[in-house]
């Protein structure tokens, strides 16, 4: 457990998902990519600027020798760079090179936290979905466009209960402070308010 946490503490104290890196004292084998990618070396690279980007990143690093995967970890609401990413490389003595040259390298401002990363200590889905491109969600203009469109008779009158309940919740507290106090509330608005209506089959004859 000591080697673990000295370990991780070597890729920039950085907390990494269980998908990426299993325990050293792991011995599930098949969940690796030690079979798969026999000789190969992997390469975790931390503090990432946000300006350094796959396209930039691969350009950089295939200074060392060839790369075969690349996955610059993102989030999945904002698609902005999450600052570290995992680089595989064709050979494992190219992987450990770039690794020890490109460790405390100053790049844009951060200092790069690189860490070689034995195969057999590489979960297996890593480098899932790496080569697909992102594409950034518009959460904003999605919610906006759930919110703004028309609802249907079941949705508006669940939403017209809702309403209703939280009105009396709210009388019923000011009650309860012994305030005498009237207010319209979203009762009167509701009946006032006009109501979705659909054409009936014998008006469309």
């Amino acid at each position: 457990y000591n080697e673990y946490k000295s370990y991780l503490s070597k890729m920039g104290k950085r907390k990494l998902k269980s998908m990426d890196v299993i325990s050293l004292e792991s011995k599930e084998q098949d969940l690796t990519l030690e079979n798969e990618y026999k000789g190969m070396g992997v390469v975790y690279v931390g503090h990432i600027p946000k300006s350094f980007q796959e396209k930039e990143m691969r350009s950089f690093f295939e200074q060392f020798g060839d790369i075969l995967k690349l996955r610059l970890s993102r989030s999945k609401k904002t698609a902005q760079s999450k600052g570290y990413a995992f680089i595989l490389f064709e050979d494992a003595d190219v992987a450990k090179i770039a690794a020890d040259t490109m460790n405390n390298y100053i790049l844009c401002g951060r200092v790069l936290k690189c860490q070689f990363i034995p195969m057999n200590k590489v979960h297996k889905d890593t480098f899932k979905g790496s080569g697909r491109e992102f594409r950034s969600i518009d959460w904003q203009a999605k919610s906006k466009r759930a919110h703004n469109r028309i609802k249907t008779i079941e949705e508006h009158q669940k939403s017209v209960k809702r309403l209703l309940k939280s009105d009396k919740k709210r009388r019923l507290r000011i009650a309860a402070l012994g305030i005498d106090y009237e207010f319209p509330g979203y009762a009167l608005t509701a009946s006032k308010s006009s109501r979705i209506t659909f054409d009936s089959p014998e008006a469309e004859d």
